[in-house]
């Protein structure tokens, strides 16, 4: 009689009874769907494929098609080579070079940390979270390590090296030689770079702190290179970059658990801070203000040939400062305004610099007379806050600042001394120190 069954009688009436049949008990459940990336997220993952993509297009466009040399050209090469002089003078042109840099800056940046440092990092022993910190960590140093050493090369063969007046004798000179022009512009893509860089990362406490940095410090470089001000530039850029590489090294010492090498590395971290920001660097804005008025009489200056064609240094009432800006030839006027606006923006650095230095000090005292301190924010929680940039590969904002400064401003929780150490603290500053930069018990997973 079975054999007579009807179709329907032999197939369930519903879907309910069609997945009772097929659903064997214990059966996997399927997985839940994931979450649909946000644009910000797919940037972050595809951006060596984005970056070498536009790239390789120009590159292609500029050989196969003459005729649009002229446009691309000034992608790829730096732009107003005198043969006359030898040197760059400088034009609207430059945009481009620049901004071909910062998407090279992007697709290189992003090759060191997923393809050979994290790899390199995993290789040597360090797990996940360490080996994406191992790797922002040494891409820093590289980075600084580099262009550290190539200002100073370049601050080392000037006449300005041992004396700090001849900044001034050729401003403003028309041009520039190719090394000092291309430092300047790879150095304003290299903190445009972050500016993009800390807007497609997961957004971080000191996310306004870090882009208000990134703005201004791109601002101030743009507007002295637009001023002509290349040996200033070169001066201060030498003595700032230096703790820029220091640091991550200590951090890259903490991972390894070389703790003795990484309480040196922070010492020396210490001394060139004062060296550099403390001592030179006054020292150079002193210069500005002393030498400018003997070295260089205020007046305004033609862009062409950097001669003084009027004594009269305040020609209207605001015009003048925005001149360069609008014209390659100027005018370029010294004058009171002038040098005390750009002089304040460098005692303005000087002034944060003494502030985070004073703190730094603090903390570096309170942590010698506590003993060891350890992070009382819980492994779960640095997990959670890694994982949210593990497909990124993209450098921790609050570790890349003018000298690292804002690195100190984190303040997650509290920091409490080991048994025997002392008394139990509660100083965000410390925490700053020893949880994100100092020399505390080496990260594990």
């Amino acid at each position: 009689m079975a054999k007579h069954l009807s179709r329907s009688q032999q197939t369930p009436e519903t879907i309910d009874q069609l997945n009772a049949c097929v659903s064997a008990p214990g059966a996997r459940t399927p997985r839940p769907m994931q979450k649909e990336a946000t644009f910000r997220e797919w940037v972050v993952q595809n951006q060596i494929g984005i970056s070498l993509t536009i790239l390789s297009t120009l590159l292609a466009a500029h050989h196969l098609y003459p005729s649009v040399q002229p446009f691309t050209t000034p992608f790829f090469q730096m732009s107003y080579y005198q043969p006359e002089t030898g040197l760059y003078t400088q034009g609207r042109d430059d945009i481009y070079f620049v901004i071909s840099a910062v998407i090279a800056f992007t697709a290189v940046r992003a090759i060191f940390i997923e393809w050979i440092l994290r790899p390199l990092a995993k290789a040597t022993g360090l797990k996940k979270k360490a080996s994406l910190r191992f790797a922002e960590q040494a891409w820093l140093v590289i980075y600084d390590t580099t262009y550290w050493s190539y200002g100073v090369y370049l601050w080392k063969n000037s006449a300005y090296w041992s004396d700090l007046g001849a900044i001034w004798t050729e401003w403003p000179r028309p041009g520039a030689s190719g090394a000092m022009k291309w430092y300047l512009l790879t150095q304003l893509a290299f903190w445009i770079q972050q500016i993009f860089t800390v807007n497609i990362e997961e957004r971080r406490k000191d996310y306004a702190q870090m882009f208000t940095h990134h703005v201004v410090t791109s601002t101030l470089m743009s507007s002295a290179y637009i001023y002509r001000f290349y040996n200033i530039s070169n001066v201060v850029l030498s003595l700032m970059d230096i703790v820029d590489f220091l640091l991550p090294v200590a951090k890259i010492l903490k991972y390894y658990g070389f703790e003795t090498s990484c309480n040196i590395a922070f010492v020396m971290f210490l001394l060139a801070w004062f060296v550099t920001r403390h001592v030179i660097f006054p020292v150079v804005c002193w210069s500005i203000y002393q030498n400018i008025p003997k070295v260089l009489p205020y007046g305004c200056y033609s862009g062409k040939t950097a001669e003084l064609y009027s004594t009269n240094a305040y020609p209207d009432r605001f015009a003048h400062l925005f001149g360069p800006y609008l014209s390659e030839d100027g005018p370029f006027c010294m004058n009171l305004t002038v040098k005390w606006i750009f002089l304040s923006a460098l005692l303005f650095l000087l002034g944060l610099s003494l502030l985070w230095f004073t703190m730094i000090v603090k903390v570096a005292v309170n942590f010698i007379r506590s003993g060891n301190a350890e992070d009382s924010r819980s492994d779960d929680e640095d997990e959670e806050e890694v994982e949210k940039t593990e497909n990124s590969g993209s450098e921790t904002t609050a570790e890349r600042s003018s000298g690292s400064e804002n690195s100190w401003r984190r303040s997650n929780g509290s920091v409490r001394t080991r048994r025997g150490g002392g008394r139990v603290l509660r100083d965000s500053d410390r925490k700053a120190l020893l949880g994100r930069i100092g020399c505390d018990k080496p990260t594990h997973d």
